[in-house]
């Protein structure tokens, strides 16, 4: 089996990032692009729909199980993982929240609210009883509550057995969702606030194929995979937005499928989605993500009303323009960003460890440095 050693190095011959993930990335992102520019829309055959790219959001939650346990491997301090995450994340969001916001104050100016954009950009409107700017941006709470999760099994040093970790948190989830009769009022509140525990388990299978992956094979974790897996299934209508749009038989074989996709993947047979247009999306998926819908809609409805143009027509030309501001904002925003932020934090560190260093040892550290240099 494909192994993915802690320094970083993996089956699929790449350093730092695995460019088959990348390219899944960027597919689950254009799956869910294609559902909300044709799911329920007057213009759109409904024959034509793209229902099932609700599910791309599934992928990308596995994904990130499967990404954020490699980051957690190449970490020596929380707070290493706190600032590199806040530099990946909030930098580009706060961008595509401007440029949403503006959208919102030509399209829907008697709505317009500052507070409701300054709270946006706390990632989790949520919480402070305010929607969304953008529908797409409920994933992200997700996320973060998940990042919280992993961060305390790090910070309680038990990073090593996560699995036990994840398969108790399981276990907690899945009892909460069972007695639910029992406390409905607490029950609605904690999965409206926090709908980590209607996704858990596609974080989990994440980080499972992330162990089969560094591990090898092991039948401890391939039981947990599939108490994983049957575990998405008693979930699918639990508080998932899947639940609305596609049965539980559709979601249950697209979601096997998803699995599927991992086991082949870490066994290195995706190696053909290694494509540069691929991992070019993939690369862009989180801005592309992040600006699709709001705007794009109503771009797509502006065109449709004022033009009369071929809805399929304006629902590509939207696609290729999202794809192009999602570049730039990643390629001047997201980068940029994220590289000065991990830049900075490495320094401050580094100046940090000299300055609580023995004059002794600096010495030391300066002479071979020099030795190093000649």
């Amino acid at each position: 089996m494909g192994q993915i050693s802690s320094h970083g190095k993996n089956a699929f011959g790449q350093t730092g990032r695995l460019q088959e993930l990348d390219a899944l990335r960027g597919l689950a992102a254009l799956s869910v692009v294609l559902f909300h520019y044709t799911h329920n829309q007057p213009h759109i055959d409904s024959n034509f729909a793209f229902s099932y790219g609700i599910t791309g959001v599934d992928l990308f939650f596995m994904i990130s199980g499967f990404t954020i346990s490699l980051s957690m491997t190449k970490i020596s301090h929380w707070k290493s993982f706190v600032v590199y995450r806040f530099g990946r994340l909030y930098p580009a969001f706060w961008m595509c929240v401007l440029i949403t916001s503006a959208f919102v104050l030509i399209y829907d100016f008697q709505h317009f609210k500052l507070s409701d954009v300054l709270i946006n950009m706390t990632m989790v409107p949520a919480y402070f009883g305010v929607e969304d700017l953008d529908g797409s941006y409920w994933t992200l709470a997700v996320e973060l509550v998940f990042y919280l999760w992993i961060l305390c099994i790090y910070m309680a040093g038990k990073i090593k057995d996560i699995e036990l970790s994840g398969m108790l948190t399981l276990m907690v989830i899945l009892a909460f969702h069972f007695f639910r009769p029992f406390y409905p009022a607490l029950y609605t509140l904690v999965v409206t606030k926090i709908q980590l525990i209607n996704h858990f388990p596609l974080f989990f299978s994440g980080i499972l194929f992330y162990q089969f992956s560094c591990r090898g094979f092991s039948m401890e974790n391939l039981l947990l995979m599939f108490i994983s897996i049957f575990a998405a299934f008693y979930l699918h209508d639990k508080g998932g937005r899947a639940m609305y749009l596609i049965s539980y038989q559709e979601h249950l074989l697209i979601i096997l499928f998803y699995h599927v996709v991992f086991a082949l993947l870490i066994y290195g047979k995706m190696k053909f989605l290694a494509k540069p247009q691929l991992v070019f999306l993939g690369t862009i998926s989180y801005s592309l993500y992040l600006l699709h819908q709001y705007m794009g809609r109503k771009i797509i409805d502006s065109l449709l009303t004022y033009t009369h143009a071929n809805s399929y027509f304006v629902i590509a030309l939207v696609v290729l323009l999202n794809i192009l501001l999602a570049y730039v904002v990643t390629r001047f925003v997201e980068i940029p960003a994220n590289t000065y932020i991990r830049n900075g934090y490495k320094t401050a560190v580094q100046q940090s460890s000299i300055k609580t260093l023995h004059p002794f040892e600096i010495e030391r550290k300066f002479q071979n440095h020099s030795h190093q240099q000649t």
